[in-house]
């Protein structure tokens, strides 16, 4: 009975969201300047112990997406390392993949945001936490995070940044002392749900590819057939998407699933899936004109749309 009423502990005390921060607010967001570690892609991570980070989301992100009605969460046991997508917000069909924040393991999952999507929206440093990781590469994952004063600063940057975009592209300005308001998506769909993705849930990947190993990395850059592969795989892909237009629309909505058939990083996933040209110049080589528009449609949808229509 004894060991029994251990195990309930261990378990109420896993689920139990973590404390509250203190808080700043900027623009109308709140930003935690105690505890938390921010990620550059919108991610928390708050230390349980040396052995256990607890993972969520921004109020940041949650204020830009609006609430999410479906939730792609990864599977206990998985390993996931930094700046690699590990799981994916959905909102009317449209999804939102995020990077994990550390390396490490998935070691539980809240059951109450598989329950209630929004709840990450309504909560999002408290009941809404995602899941816990147990880390293998701790210290140097957090000197790349941000912490306290500085979450302040790089969210205020952030919400120029957004201030900006919403004035160029739908002409929405925030009078002086004035709060962005919540849903942003919801209220300017003109937005775009992908360019508000790339911008900033995922701009760290086209600036700053990392590796969880430097001996994976010197492996991979003598296994010159591997390369090949790699390039192979990624030319495979990207064919597809000129003959397959279901295929094309997944990888637009940013469907992970869909590149699981392949043999690709997650270097060249996230390549394909954010449109990252100059990587994919970089190690894949020169496109076709087919393969160039798939490209151009990820990074600027228009001009892909023009493409087509010359091509045409």
């Amino acid at each position: 009975m004894a060991k029994q009423n251990n195990g309930e502990k261990d378990q109420r005390e896993v689920f139990t969201p973590p404390s509250r921060p203190q808080m700043a607010e900027v623009f109308g967001f709140q930003v935690p300047t105690s505890a938390y570690y921010l990620h550059r892609g919108h991610a928390w991570a708050v230390l349980e112990s040396d052995s256990q980070v607890r993972v969520g989301l921004d109020d940041f992100s949650q204020k830009i997406l609006g609430p999410a009605d479906g939730l792609k969460l990864p599977d206990r046991g998985k390993i996931y390392y930094q700046d690699h997508i590990c799981t994916a917000l959905v909102r009317q069909g449209h999804k939102a993949p995020f990077l994990a924040p550390v390396d490490g393991v998935i070691e539980a999952i809240n059951p109450k945001v598989q329950q209630r999507p929004g709840l990450i929206h309504d909560d999002p440093y408290g009941e809404g936490w995602l899941f816990l990781f147990k880390p293998n590469n701790l210290q140097r994952n957090l000197n790349n995070l941000l912490s306290g004063e500085m979450n302040t600063a790089w969210i205020d940057h952030e919400a120029h940044r957004l201030l900006n975009l919403m004035e160029s592209a739908v002409g929405v300005t925030l009078p002086d002392g004035g709060a962005v308001i919540d849903d942003v998506y919801g209220h300017y769909p003109e937005l775009g749900w992908r360019p508000l993705v790339q911008e900033f849930l995922l701009p760290i990947l086209s600036r700053n590819w990392k590796r969880s190993s430097g001996a994976e990395l010197r492996a991979e850059a003598v296994d010159q057939e591997a390369l090949e592969m790699q390039k192979r795989e990624v030319f495979r892909v990207l064919s597809r998407t000129s003959e397959d237009q279901d295929f094309r629309r997944a990888l637009m909505d940013l469907d992970t699933e869909a590149l699981e058939a392949y043999n690709l990083s997650f270097e060249a996933k996230t390549a394909i899936l954010s449109g990252d040209l100059k990587w994919l110049n970089e190690h894949i080589g020169e496109l076709t004109q087919k393969q160039l528009m798939f490209v151009l449609s990820c990074l600027l949808p228009a001009a892909g749309a023009k493409l087509r229509i010359g091509a045409a």
